[in-house]
């Protein structure tokens, strides 16, 4: 154990009893519900003016979004006391404490829901970039995760009712927690969900990790191992790829317009883009405007297209791998590596995309050779657990598990 333990820097952190942001969540809420349907008050008492504006000059109605984004935060205000009243406190007990790098990062959320052993509950593991863009008024506090893993909560009977525990596998060549926090700062999240009679429940905890190589004490089973992670590992590998046997290994196709949440994003958000671009150009911007704003949208609307429209085809067994790759079925290239020369399977991460609180990565399972040639043997997963399970199978068949 380290000697500084700079974790007991934060009394959120002292007693390993943390707590959730749920109930600063609620408050908030309510504060910027008020505060908005305060502000767009006013146009309720003109309804008829700018409603008569409206059938004028249609783009006036945009007005009445304001209120209607008022009372939708008023419900979710709601929404969220509703949950934090039922619920109350859950807090979570780490073991180890703090979580550790090199180690295990699991603990155990105590809740008053009545104990069900058939209950399902899934945990989310992140490793966060947060950091300051622009400058002066145009500010923002943004993030982006670094590393992320999830799975299936181990359910079990509390004194007061259910706990949720999970414990995680973690590599030792992450940031660990920041505990002074300036511009930019690493933090690591674990965010726990329940899919309930009305409220659902939903948590999340930031929590401490460092690099101690500590592993649990009292928690025995991984939640990788969980048999509802595999489970969801397996079906969520099946939804985007056809896998059969074939002699001495497997063969796996991921067809086109799979998952297809990244290209439909990219290619409306390029269009969008190009069309300011157009629209500009109609205008009396400087040409750099037009030129610029079309250029981009259009790379971008074409990645969409790209994306959508991309399927692949591998082949592993004993003698090595091999990649061929497709666009709208036609086949653009082949790739492999033989046996000997391959280095390595690994696991990256690409892009994400955000929802709330849930964050989607994409990650792509790689073949390397020696030579450092990477060939592509799975893309569109989203769950690490995916990942993981592909790359025990085609290592099995290439001998190197």
């Amino acid at each position: 154990m380290r000697d500084d333990s700079p974790w007991l820097q934060e009394k959120k952190w002292l007693d390993n009893r943390i707590t959730s942001g749920a109930k600063m969540q609620h408050l908030v809420l309510w504060g910027f519900a008020l505060f908005w349907n305060l502000i767009s008050s006013p146009m309720l008492f003109q309804f008829e003016q700018i409603w008569n504006k409206t059938l004028r000059e249609p783009l006036t109605g945009l007005a009445f979004l304001f209120p209607l984004v008022g009372l939708g935060l008023i419900v979710a205000a709601i929404r969220s006391t509703q949950n934090w009243l039922k619920f109350g406190r859950t807090p979570l007990v780490l073991d180890p404490f703090p979580g550790s790098l090199g180690g295990h990062v699991g603990g155990t959320v105590e809740t008053t829901i009545p104990f069900d052993p058939l209950m399902v509950a899934t945990v989310n593991l992140q490793c966060v970039y947060s950091y300051v863009s622009g400058t002066g008024k145009n500010r923002s506090r943004k993030e982006k995760v670094k590393w992320q893993t999830d799975g299936v909560c181990h359910v079990l009977r509390g004194q007061q009712g259910t706990n949720f525990s999970f414990r995680f596998d973690v590599p030792d060549n992450l940031p660990e927690s920041d505990v002074d926090k300036g511009r930019q700062y690493h933090l690591w999240r674990v965010v726990l969900s329940s899919k309930l009679d009305e409220p659902d429940f939903t948590r999340s905890f930031e929590i401490p990790v460092f690099k101690t190589a500590q592993l649990s004490v009292a928690l025995s089973d991984g939640t990788e191992d969980h048999h509802a992670t595999v489970d969801a590992a397996m079906a969520g590998v099946e939804s985007i790829a056809n896998i059969k046997t074939i002699p001495g290994g497997l063969q796996a196709y991921f067809p086109a317009f799979q998952r297809p949440g990244m290209g439909f994003v990219s290619l409306l958000f390029g269009l969008i883009f190009a069309g300011a671009g157009i629209g500009a150009g109609y205008g009396d911007a400087p040409i750099i405007f037009p030129v610029v704003f079309t250029l981009v949208g259009s790379l971008i609307a074409l990645f969409g297209v790209y994306y959508l429209a991309k399927s692949l085809q591998i082949k592993v067994t004993s003698d090595g791998v091999q990649s061929r790759r497709f666009l709208f079925g036609y086949p653009m290239r082949t790739k492999q590596i033989a046996t000997p020369e391959i280095a390595r399977l690994g696991i990256k991460e690409g892009a994400t995309m955000s929802s709330g609180s849930k964050t989607t990565v994409y990650y792509q399972l790689l073949a390397e050779s020696k030579q450092g040639v990477k060939l592509t043997l799975a893309e569109r997963l989203t769950s690490r657990a995916e990942a993981e399970l592909l790359k025990e199978s085609f290592e099995a068949y290439l001998g190197q598990g």
